[in-house]
Parts: C-alpha cells; structure tokens; sequence
C-alpha cells in the first residue's frame, strides 16, 4: 500500500482492523470470495466499498482514513525483504543452521549463535557485492525473522561477531559440516549424482598476512588468475551434472598441483555417495598412470583429455598431416559460453583407438576450435615476429654478442610464444674491421696502426610456410580419454558428458565476479580458509535455487522469463537476477502508541510468478 515517501509530505493510508486481528485479515485477502469492507476517506466523506473475500462483514470491518503524514507519536520501520525470503526457505530447506550448530560450539552467553551468524553471512553473500564488511549497516534495515533472527539479535551482528563465527567453524570439524550438507541437499532435492564434475581454481591474495596460522599454506604456485608474483590459495570443487550444484569442496595450498589431487578427490567421493562407478569427468591433469590406473581398480569410471605430451598425440596427428584419418559428423551444437554463436559441429575420426594401457581414446574435431586454435596461432605469431624485430636492434651489444647468447634468446623468444617450429630464422656473421693507432694525436702519413676485427651478427627471419600449412590441419582436434563401455556410451554421448565442464568453469567465475570472493582483507589465515568454504556453501544454495526454477520453467513449458532489466527475457535465471529482480521489494510498520499498522510489500505479476515456481510461501512477502 505505501511504496513512496516524500521528503516534505506525504499521505498515509492507516489501516483500522475492527474485531479481528491482522493475521486472519492477511489471509483472508488473498482468498476467493467473500463480502464487503467499508473504506472511509477522512478527508473526502464518501465512502468506497470493496470485496474482501471468504469472510462475513460482521466478522472484519476495514476502515481506511487518510490523513497528511504521520501523526506525533508515530513511528515508521522501513523493512528491506529483496531476495531474502527465497533464500531463507532453501537454507531451512537444507537445515543449515541445524548442521553447523551439530559441529560448531556456541557460548550461552553469546548474543548470537555462530550457526545464526554464518547463516546470515550466506544472505549477505548471496545479495552484496564484497561481503562481510558492514555487516551492522547491511543488517539494520533487514527484517530479521526472513534471515532466520529474532529482532533483538539483529542488533548485535558486526563484522567482529562473523569472524569469530568463521574462526569456530575453522577449528570445528568444518569437514563434516559439509558432508552432511551434501547429504542433505542430495535427499532433499533428488540429486543425480552418477556424473561429478571436478576442476579447480585459484584465489589470489595481495598483500602480506604475517602469522599465516592456517593449515592451508598462502604460497605462490601456477596461478590462473595470470598473476604469478601473488600468493594464492587453490580451491578444488565438485559438481553434479544435475544442476551444476557445489557437492563438496576442498580448499589446497597454493603450490598445490592438480594431477597429485585426484585419488584423494575420488576417495572423498566414494565416501559421500557410497558408491564407486560414478563418471568422473576432469581436465587433462587427471590423465597420468597412477590415476587412471587408481580409479579404473577402484572401479570408477572416467572422461578426461589426453595431453600433448603423450606419443599417441604426436603419432596421430602426423597422421592426421599425412590425410590418412577418415572424419565422421557426430554431433552439432551452439557453444554454452557463447549462444549467439555459428553451430559448432563436432566429428570422430573413424576406427578404434586405444592406449598402451587400454584406454579408449575418441578423436574428436572441432569447427569452433579449429577457428580458435587459427586465431590463437595468428596471435602468437605476431607477438612472436614482433619481439623477434625489437631483438634486431639489441644483437651485438651487452650480453648479445656470441651467436650462443643471441640464439638463446631466440629460442626464449620462440618457446614462450609456442612457435619453435613455425618461425624460420638464420644468424648471419660478418666482419668489422678496425685500425688502432698506437701514438695518440692526429694521424699522420707514417703513423703506426694495428688493425683489429670482431665478428657481429645480424638477424634474419620468416614463418615457415609449410609448417604453418601442416599445423591447420590439425586445427580443432582433441583426443578425449576414458575407460567407459563403448555400448552403453558412445562418441556422442561421451563428449557430450565432457561438454558439461565449462558449466563447472562457470561456477568458478561466479566465485570471483558476482560473490567477489576476493579480494579477502581478513588477518587471520583460519577465518580467510573459512570464508572461502561459506563462499561454496552460498553458491551451492544459490546454484539450488536456479536449478529449482528452471525445472519449474521447464515444467510449465516456460522458455524464459522477463527479469532482465527493461522487462527483456531471461532463459536461464540465475541467483543474481532474481537479487536484482527482488532488491526494491520492502514492508513498512507504523507504530502509533499501542496500535501496529503494517504495510505488506506489493509484488510485481513477476515477482508472484517467481515464488510460485520456487514454491516459496507468499506468506513470507507480507
């Protein structure tokens, strides 16, 4: 009813709820049918009928009088509801709180509980960019029983009291906090988890944090954030191919290397499903020996890449250059990370290829690759060319005088760029001729000279045509390792299981941009640790929600909804639309002496329509 409030005046709409209380009053008007209520205007007497449904007029009598402001001794609240009550319903849903408080200790004279405060921390992860700080500002206008608090313990939340919440739960058995969460979200939502989809990435920290006391070290190591002179942490997740949802997390030091993780990835994955034959889906790290061999006795199964490094790679694409491979069209389909795009269409080159260990590797070639393996080799080559003619004009000076220094430098130049084997180039010497007079002032026609010579060097280079003309034929081409049976999972659906991974690459950039997990200006190294296990726990419920949605859209044969701004269509809703769809959404309280008058928050159609398919209570809105 109250949406606007001028800074000079404004008219308030007081609502009188005569022989029968607010809450039967609420319900009743958003039922069917019913009688009259009689609305009289203070100003104007007429007086204006209208229908309040399911209930008698001797029963409820609403009289709404119209005065200009608020009177002496009232008071006005402002709620904030945005998004909360949505994620409130997923965190009761999953018990949350009813988990952390089993693992973490609280104090009785604590004002809040730690399970409250790390499930608050959720919310303000979920609906603030660069959580955490502010907490007392962010929290005083938020109605507290949709964050899970009573009035009086919203009052002591501050960022101090979160960060003693996420230094308990460090030192509690944080471990089995999230294995039950997984448990929990896996009956409650009827996960599929026969396909676990497994990456890692990194965290980037600046600065210096002294005592580091954590048992995950900050240390450098290949950071995939292209900041190599900054310390990190790497975090490695697992998702489910159902819903991309965050199934259980593991947080490294930063030196930390990828292909050294799996078994025990796998291990903690055997344990949580209690089973073993789930498909195992990861990047090229996963494929060594001892992996492959760990997972295929344990009775696992996987999808991986073959790197570059093995020698079936280099045996097949000389083939492949010899135009001895027959190609077949599998598949065709847009790219995820690209919609808008051309159809990318997929090929399998034709006969069986296996390992020396057995394993059945299907060659796969790309048309979208093969343009992007083109412009990545374009690119290279001209960095290439150009730092090959700034080093033109640096041979012969310094430490570039001895072919030895100059072809090392070269050959820098060539490796770093990956165009060893495109670039032709040759070191041409010649002679420089110098006399040395060996008395000093003018030189006359019987002076004394020396003569004395060095050799300089000049540089010459140019692609190599024909290697660049056997590079593109082996454009697009990736080989796809993994000991499924061939009947029950062909070509086809082999790659479409490993297609799902940049679902999984997604989840990691959402870390980053819309949850800002970094930069992190925490001291202590357990309460950083800590805020990066409640940043996965936000994504899994924000990532349960989406997939809650988009089932309900696709049950009711919805393709899209209008929530982008401008009311533009949205095919695939995420947590952080609907925090920008629901970020105006509030309630209003008046108190006037011993009398509350509340004004519920006015949803869009939209609105409605999103919480309808949550199957989130409206209740919870007003």
């Amino acid at each position: 009813m109250l949406h606007a409030v001028s800074h000079t005046r404004w008219t308030l709409a007081r609502l009188i709820v005569v022989r029968h209380d607010w809450c039967k009053w609420r319900s009743a008007v958003h039922g069917t049918a019913g009688t009259t209520v009689v609305v009289r205007n203070a100003t104007h007497p007429a007086t204006t009928t209208h229908k309040i449904p399911g209930m008698r007029r001797s029963e409820m009598e609403v009289v709404m009088h119209t005065q200009r402001g608020l009177a002496k001794d009232s008071e006005l609240r402002r709620y904030v509801l945005g998004v909360h009550p949505i994620v409130e319903h997923f965190i009761k849903q999953l018990q949350i709180r009813e988990i952390i408080g089993t693992y973490v200790r609280s104090d009785r004279r604590m004002k809040v509980d730690h399970d409250k405060a790390l499930s608050l921390l959720i919310h303000n992860i979920l609906t603030t960019p660069n959580a955490l700080y502010e907490m007392a500002d962010w929290a005083s206008p938020l109605d507290p029983e949709n964050v899970g608090l009573h009035p009086e313990e919203l009052r002591h939340i501050h960022d101090d009291k979160i960060g003693k919440a996420l230094q308990a739960l460090y030192d509690s058995r944080h471990k089995d906090v999230f294995f039950r969460l997984a448990l929990r979200a896996i009956k409650v939502f009827d996960l599929d988890c026969s396909q676990i989809h497994h990456d890692t990435t990194t965290v980037t920290f600046a600065g210096k944090y002294p005592g580091w006391s954590a048992t995950e070290r900050l240390m450098h190591g290949h950071n995939k954030d292209h900041r190599p002179d900054l310390k990190q942490l790497v975090l490695g997740m697992n998702l489910t191919a159902d819903g991309a949802v965050p199934l259980n997390h593991r947080v490294y030091s930063g030196n930390q290397s990828d292909d050294r993780l799996h078994p025990g990835n796998h291990r903690a994955l055997q344990q949580l499903l209690n089973r073993t034959d789930f498909i195992y889906v990861a990047d090229c790290k996963l494929a060594t020996e001892e992996n492959l061999q760990k997972i295929s006795a344990w009775g696992g199964r996987f999808v991986t890449v073959m790197p570059r490094t093995w020698k079936e790679d280099r045996l097949f694409r000389r083939q492949v250059e010899s135009g001895n491979i027959e190609w077949k069209h599998i598949l065709s389909r847009r790219n995820n990370r690209k919609p808008e795009s051309k159809m990318d269409r997929y090929y399998l080159a034709v006969g069986e290829h296996k390992t020396s260990h057995g394993y059945r590797i299907y060659w796969i070639r790309s048309t979208q690759k093969a343009e992007q393996d083109a412009e990545t080799r374009a690119r290279r080559l001209e960095k290439a060319l150009s730092q090959l003619r700034e080093l033109q004009t640096k041979i012969n000076r310094y430490h570039l005088k001895t072919r030895q220094q100059i072809t090392r430098r070269i050959d820098d130049i060539l490796k770093k760029t990956g165009c060893g084997s495109l670039v032709r180039y040759e070191l041409h010497p010649t002679r420089e001729y110098r006399r040395k007079y060996k008395t000093r002032g003018r030189p006359g026609k019987n002076s004394k000279a020396e003569s004395t010579w060095k050799t300089i060097y000049s540089l010459s280079f140019d692609i190599d045509a024909d290697a660049v003309d056997r590079a593109q034929l082996t454009d697009g081409v990736f080989p796809l390792l993994t000991n499924l049976d061939p009947h029950s999972y062909s070509p086809k659906k082999t790659l479409e299981i490993y297609k799902f991974q940049p679902f999984l690459e997604k989840r990691h950039a959402q870390l980053k941009t819309y949850q800002e997990i970094a930069p992190v200006y925490l001291k202590r190294g357990d309460r950083v640790v800590a805020f990066l296990h409640m940043h996965v726990m936000a994504l899994m419920v924000g990532a349960l929600i989406e997939r809650k949605l988009r089932q309900a859209m696709k049950r009711e044969g919805l393709k899209s909804l209008p929530i982008y701004p401008e009311q533009r269509e949205c095919p695939s809703p995420t947590i952080f639309d609907l925090a920008r769809l629901f970020r105006n959404v509030e309630r209003y309280e008046v108190t006037t002496g011993d009398e509350l008058h509340i004004f519920p928050a006015k949803l869009s159609p939209i609105q409605k329509q999103v919480i309808t398919l949550l199957e989130v209570p409206l209740a919870a809105y007003q």
